[in-house]
C-alpha cells in the first residue's frame, strides 16, 4: 500500500496544462541526455497506463532505486517498480503527470524536476505538486539510476479525513506580513546544515532577502515578509524534534540552487511521538525560496495514518 502512495507521488501533480510545444520549450536549455529523458517523461505522463514506457525511464539492468516520502528503504527491483505503477493505475484510473520545471547539473548527471499530479481517488479529485531528484545512469545517461520524490502526503489523504481522524494544515493561519528591503546574508552549506539541525528560524530567514517569498506545504499562495516566513519555520520546528539532516545532492544552474536534505526526525503528529525518515528539497532563487517535504507524520498519529490508508486502499 505504501508503494502505491509512493508511485502516485512519483508521477503526479496539478496539471498546469502545458501543450507539448510549451513543455518542450521549457527543457531546451538542459543537457542533451536530460532533454531526451524529459521528452520521454512528459510522453509517459500523458499516458500513465503505459507501464512499459514507465519502466523504460529507468536503467535496464534492474539496479534502479526509487525513494519516496515516508519510505525507510527504497523500492529497488524492477518487479517492485512495476507493481508500484500498476497500483497507481488501479487506484487512480484518470491519473495524469505533468513535468513543469527541470534543472540539471551541467554534466547531465543529476536533475531536479517539479511536476503537477492530478486524478480522482474514490470519487474525490486530488491535485498536488511533487519534487523529483533524479540521478542518471552510466552508461545509460537518459535513464534514471536513483530517484527520490519529495511531496506532502496530506494532499492525498485529506479527502478521506474526518473529525475523529483529522489531517489539519500544519501552517493554517500564517499569512504574509510587510516586507523589508534588507539583503540576505550568504550562508555556506555547512552553516545551513547547523541551522536546520538546531532549528534556527531567524538565522535561516536572514539568509534570504527581505523581499523574497516562500512557497511550501500548506500554503495556497507564497508567503512574503520575514515575520511570516519565520512563523512558518517556527511552526515546522514545533512539530518535530531531534531533526538530523545532512546535505544530499546540490544542483546549481544560473541563479537557482536545489539543495536536497536527508535524515531523520521525531515527528509529533497527533501527540504520538515517533522517529521517522525525513527528507526535504529547497529551491533557492534570488527572490524566491521553496521547501518540499511531507507533513503527514507531523500532523497525524499512527492510528490516523493507518485508518486513512485503509479507507483509500481497502
Amino acid at each position: 500500500m505504501r508503494a502505491w502512495v509512493s508511485a502516485f507521488a512519483a508521477t503526479a501533480a496539478l496539471a498546469v496544462l502545458a501543450t507539448p510545444a510549451v513543455a518542450s520549450s521549457r527543457f531546451e536549455e538542459l543537457p542533451e541526455n536530460v532533454r531526451t529523458f524529459m521528452t520521454a517523461y512528459t510522453a509517459w505522463g500523458d499516458n500513465p497506463r503505459d507501464v512499459d514506457a514507465y519502466l523504460d525511464l529507468f536503467v535496464s539492468d534492474g539496479s534502479a532505486r526509487l525513494w519516496d516520502s515516508g519510505l525507510a528503504k527504497p523500492i529497488d527491483t524492477t518487479a517492485g517498480i512495476r507493481a508500484q505503477i500498476e497500483g497507481v493505475n488501479r487506484l487512480v484510473p484518470d491519473y495524469r503527470f505533468v513535468p513543469e520545471r527541470a534543472t540539471a547539473s551541467p554534466d547531465g548527471k543529476v536533475a531536479f524536476v517539479e511536476a503537477t499530479n492530478t486524478g480522482t481517488i474514490n470519487g474525490t479529485p486530488v491535485a498536488f505538486r511533487t519534487m523529483h531528484r533524479l540521478v542518471f545512469g552510466d552508461p545509460e545517461t537518459t535513464r534514471v539510476q536513483d530517484g527520490r520524490r519529495s511531496w506532502d502526503q496530506v494532499n492525498l489523504f485529506a479527502p478521506v479525513a474526518d473529525a475523529q481522524h483529522p489531517l489539519p494544515n500544519l501552517f493554517e493561519g500564517i499569512t504574509s506580513t510587510p516586507v523589508d528591503s534588507l539583503p540576505g546574508v550568504d550562508l555556506p552549506l555547512y552553516l545551513r546544515e547547523k541551522l536546520w539541525r538546531h532549528e534556527q528560524s531567524d538565522a535561516l530567514v536572514a539568509g534570504r532577502p527581505g523581499t523574497a517569498s516562500l512557497s511550501g506545504p500548506g500554503l495556497g499562495t507564497p508567503l512574503t515578509g520575514r515575520k511570516a516566513v519565520t512563523a512558518y519555520l517556527d511552526r515546522f520546528f514545533g512539530a518535530v524534534s531531534d531533526l538530523r539532516l545532512e546535505p544530499g545532492i546540490t544542483v546549481r544552474s544560473g541563479g537557482t540552487t536545489y539543495q536536497e536534505w536527508l535524515g531523520t526526525t521525531t515527528a509529533h503528529g497527533g501527540g504520538d511521538a515517533r522517529p521517522v525518515p525525513f527528507s526535504m528539497v529547497e529551491r533557492i532563487e534570488p527572490q524566491r525560496w521553496s521547501l518540499h517535504f511531507d507533513t503527514l507524520d507531523l500532523v497525524a498519529s499512527r492510528e490516523t495514518v493507518a485508518v486513512l490508508r485503509q479507507r483509500i486502499f481497502g
